[in-house]
């Protein structure tokens, strides 16, 4: 019995010492689980997608949704700071149109997982910002939107004329 106790009170040191408190960031796990399985085949498949987009209703970078090539299938899904899920679709080409935000800045999380035309799989996570103004931190350049995707990636200028935010 004695050596019960001790153990006891080591896991339940661990279990509680893991916990978050109120007004501690959310670890974001969306990224678990994501299959990448095209090295070495030569598959040509390609996913594009901005880190900001601008939903100010001036017609230019509205919608966030990822750029493909040569993609089957496809399971696209948003996440707020919370880990709620704001978006999924499964329809190649269909993107996400929320309302504008509140915020200068409001970040969201991305997960998608692909299966290529060859049958392999892509999977691919990260941050986006909607933005309603540039921040100075991190600068105007850090942002990429879906105006600037060429077929070398995001190269291109973007047209945005965002100001800077207060």
């Amino acid at each position: 019995m004695k050596l019960f106790f001790p153990l006891v009170l080591i896991l339940a040191v661990d279990f509680f010492s893991s916990c978050s408190k109120s007004g501690e960031p959310v670890t974001h796990i969306n990224c678990d689980g994501l299959v990448t399985d095209t090295l070495g085949t030569n598959d040509n498949a390609r996913i594009y997608i901005p880190n900001s987009f601008t939903p100010n209703g001036d017609g230019l970078n509205e919608i966030y949704r990822p750029v493909t090539q040569n993609i089957d299938s496809i399971k696209f899904t948003i996440y707020d700071e919370n880990n709620v899920v704001v978006f999924t679709s499964d329809l190649l080409g269909d993107g996400w149109l929320p309302p504008p935000p509140t915020l200068p800045i409001k970040k969201y999380y991305y997960r998608i997982q692909t299966t290529t035309i060859s049958g392999n799989k892509i999977g691919i996570c990260g941050d986006v910002y909607a933005l309603t103004c540039y921040t100075i931190n991190p600068p105007k350049s850090f942002y990429y939107f879906e105006d600037m995707l060429t077929p070398n990636g995001f190269t291109g200028p973007t047209a945005e004329t965002l100001v800077t935010c207060p």
